[in-house]
């Protein structure tokens, strides 16, 4: 083989989209210390996930409460030069007609935001900073499989999985938020991820 075309080959270079967790709190070992607003909605706790792997969990349940506006802020994420971020979302969501004598306002839905910012915010903010919502919807995230309470006394648990991206991304990090206006759900996990070339020369 001529050396000039031997040279060629050993520089042609094939491209593979390698992911890298930003976050993953299936892998959380203590509380995860997010920000909930207000104290009455959200709440973490210890659970256990479908193979029965000790988790850190946030579970909201107000539905017998009209007007419900929870917010829950992740802690803050650096962006690691990536333009798109993508979130695996782990979840279940309890059926809204398994609730005696729930009200019209039961959900079975709950929206997804991020806030992108150059360093860390105060958690400390009023009102003003959860009500008017200083974020970017990314979408409304709907439940395929809901759960009844015969399901989960029987410990069939019906878990969610939703993926969704958002971008393109220009400030040092970011925050995700969770609203839930009326549902009766966990968070079972979320991990938060980006894609990026990955080049392997071909000798």
């Amino acid at each position: 083989m001529p050396l000039d075309v031997f040279a060629v080959l050993c520089v042609i270079i094939t491209v593979y989209a390698l992911e890298e967790t930003v976050m993953d709190t299936r892998t959380a070992t203590a509380e995860l210390g997010w920000i909930a607003y207000p104290a009455s909605g959200w709440e973490e706790v210890s659970g256990y996930d479908e193979n029965l792997n000790t988790i850190r969990t946030y579970q909201v349940c107000n539905v017998f409460e009209p007007s419900q506006n929870n917010w829950l802020l992740t802690t803050f994420m650096e962006r690691r030069g990536a333009q798109r971020v993508y979130v695996e979302m782990r979840f279940t969501v309890r059926d809204c007609s398994s609730i005696p004598s729930v009200p019209g306002s039961c959900k079975e839905t709950f929206n997804l935001y991020y806030y992108e910012t150059d360093s860390v915010i105060a958690t400390t903010k009023g009102t003003a900073f959860w009500t008017e919502a200083p974020y970017l919807k990314v979408d409304t995230i709907a439940a395929d499989e809901s759960f009844s309470q015969v399901d989960f006394g029987g410990r069939l648990m019906k878990v969610n999985a939703e993926v969704r991206s958002f971008g393109p991304l220009s400030r040092n990090g970011f925050y995700l938020a969770f609203q839930d206006y009326g549902a009766c759900m966990s968070l079972l996990s979320i991990r938060v991820f980006h894609k990026g070339p990955r080049y392997w020369p071909i000798i």
